[in-house]
């Protein structure tokens, strides 16, 4: 009996480590609508992250979004911009451990010059 209980309760530590998920970083909680990359951001630190990016591609806000409904997908500027922002989140990753940005390539313009 007693090896029995020896073994249950080796089962149920070994369930216990090695399946039940780990514990994540908890995802922030966000007000905006549709957001697909910046999904580990708080609403703030979202804002923060548009606005820069407004800045060093020297746009507006409809620049990518639908004027009045920021949720839409029908610029298609939207969907390249979040192509672009996950490329910038892999290159910081794998190669510049965060200190790419935007303004690198683009600065201040929509279209970066690749002869500067």
């Amino acid at each position: 009996m007693k090896g029995y209980s020896i073994f249950v309760l080796s089962l149920v530590l070994l369930v216990a480590v090695f399946v039940v998920p780990a514990k994540s970083r908890p995802v922030p909680q966000t007000s905006f609508e549709n957001i697909k990359v910046l999904t580990d951001m708080s609403d703030s630190d979202i804002r923060k992250e548009m606005m820069n990016w407004t800045e060093a591609l020297g746009v507006q806000c409809s620049y990518c979004h639908v004027s009045g409904d920021f949720a839409s997908d029908t610029n298609p500027k939207k969907e390249v911009s979040r192509k672009m922002a996950t490329m910038v989140k892999a290159i910081n990753k794998d190669f510049l451990a965060g200190k790419a940005e935007c303004v690198l390539c683009h600065r201040g313009a929509a279209v970066p010059n690749p002869s500067i």
